[in-house]
């Protein structure tokens, strides 16, 4: 029932009331002007009840519309007709029209608080990356060497995404080209890293829609791992816990044009991630190639400061630190270790009858030579021209012996082929130990030096032929 009828049936039921009452003063009194009032009062009172009920309910209509003006900032976008005000038979209407706006404005407001909490969300997001760029980059300036920065970087982007709970990190490997995992959260990551994956069979190459620097939401992952990948490599995935999840919200690391890596952020409900998710994703993994690339800038940067160019061994500076420090610790601890100081046999010769480009490969080819023999802790580093050190580290004098009597017995017969001519990779050595010979490093490279030339002048008289062949050229 509408607010009018209501307002008639009110009235008819007080005109009623009125007019027993002056049918009862009518009869009583039998007198015209009792009779009068009483009309009046019929007509009247109910009228003037009504009327001012109506004004009362504008006045409240008109005051919270002005509420509603000054909690929006403005009226919505349909204005409220206020002429409809003035008329008793518009009330059904002006109420109509009055609920619509308000539901209206709701709706805005509702629109309003929805936008800001997107604009919130945003910039939490922005700032818990800056928190994650300082984190890594301080890592890059400390130069650590460790892969600690992808741990930082995975469980910063599952920490700001909602609805996240797992991911993984896999890095491409240029030499290979194929990606591996080299972190995750939420998974076995022994198991995964016995997968290695092409670009084409990862999420992202599958739903990219040839726009490979872009995010993607990745639905229904037992399903497209299935038909991508084979048995073997899906059972392992599984063994890891990788299928037990429903989306994957996947961003691709580029560098220079290249997928470096590729961000994998999953969630075990259905639809957790939306285009905001999206937007995010891809601006923290850009942000984070920016960080990377500088990083590589800086290992190039310090591979230069660090490395001989030629050969790929350590340079006399970067070694002459790396001993200082080896120095003070074996003092402290009395950790045995030799050093041995290597010159190759013949290198003016080749240079004078070849030119400095066969030199080079010479010198390039024992420098692998030697770095292929030694441990992954031992040092090999270019102190002079044709002259090499070794650091063997825990290492005692007669054990440094036999091995470099190895290694030499190993090459000794070793050549290169340059424009048609066999050239010899020849070298002579002398091996010094601590505390065998000496703890001090000075007077271990001494005696390492007088037995190096020892060696060379027993080496060039028991193999004359050599020096004859190298002439002939």
């Amino acid at each position: 029932m509408n607010l009018r009828k209501k307002y008639f049936i009110t009235f008819g039921l007080v005109a009623l009331l009125l007019a027993a009452l002056v049918y009862s003063s009518v009869f009583t009194y039998q007198e015209p002007f009792p009779l009068f009032i009483s009309l009046i009062l019929i007509i009247g009172i109910p009228m003037l009840g009504v009327f001012f009920h109506i004004r009362k309910m504008v006045k409240i209509i008109e005051n919270n519309t002005t509420r509603l003006e000054k909690k929006l900032g403005k009226l919505p976008s349909e204005k409220i007709d206020k002429s409809k005000f003035g008329h008793f038979r518009n009330i059904d209407s002006l109420f109509t029209h009055y609920e619509s706006i308000i539901t209206q404005a709701i709706g805005e407001h509702d629109l309003y608080e929805n936008r800001l909490k997107e604009l919130e969300r945003i910039n939490v997001f922005k700032n818990h990356t800056l928190d994650t760029l300082l984190k890594v980059n301080h890592l890059f300036l400390n130069l650590n060497d460790s892969d600690d920065y992808y741990d930082i970087i995975l469980h910063s982007a599952i920490e700001v995404i909602e609805n996240a709970n797992k991911g993984s990190l896999l890095v491409l490997d240029q030499k290979a080209n194929f990606y591996e995992y080299h972190t995750c959260v939420g998974y076995n990551l022994s198991e995964l890293k016995k997968v290695k994956m092409q670009l084409e069979e990862t999420f992202l190459y599958k739903n990219a829609k040839n726009n490979f620097e872009a995010p993607a939401i990745i639905r229904n992952i037992k399903e497209f791992d299935s038909k991508i990948l084979d048995e073997d490599r899906v059972a392992v995935i599984e063994k890891a816990g990788g299928l037990d999840i429903e989306e994957v919200l996947s961003a691709p690391i580029v560098i220079d044009g290249r997928i470096f890596a590729i961000l994998n952020i999953d969630s075990d409900r259905k639809d957790a991630f939306d285009e905001i998710d999206l937007q995010l994703i891809h601006f923290f993994s850009s942000q984070i190639a920016i960080a990377l690339k500088n990083k590589y800038l800086v290992d190039e940067t310090v591979t230069m400061s660090r490395y001989d160019k030629l050969t790929g061994a350590v340079n006399r500076n970067y070694f002459e630190k790396i001993i200082d420090d080896h120095r003070d610790y074996t003092l402290d601890t009395l950790e045995p270790y030799a050093i041995v100081l290597c010159d190759l046999n013949y290198l003016k010769l080749i240079n004078d009858s070849f030119g400095h480009s066969a030199g080079d490969v010479i010198l390039k080819e024992f420098s692998n030579m030697i770095r292929g023999s030694i441990r992954e802790s031992d040092v090999l580093s270019r102190i002079g021209g044709d002259e090499f050190v070794i650091l063997l580290r825990s290492i005692t004098l007669t054990h440094a012996e036999e091995k470099m009597t190895a290694i030499f017995d190993n090459l000794k017969n070793h050549t290169i082929e340059f424009h048609g001519n066999e050239l010899p990779v020849s070298f002579s050595y002398g091996v010094a130990a601590s505390p065998d010979d000496s703890m001090i490093y000075d007077i271990l490279v001494k005696i390492a030096d007088i037995r190096m030339y020892k060696f060379k002048e027993k080496y060039k008289a028991e193999h004359p032929e050599i020096l004859s062949i190298i002439n002939t050229f």
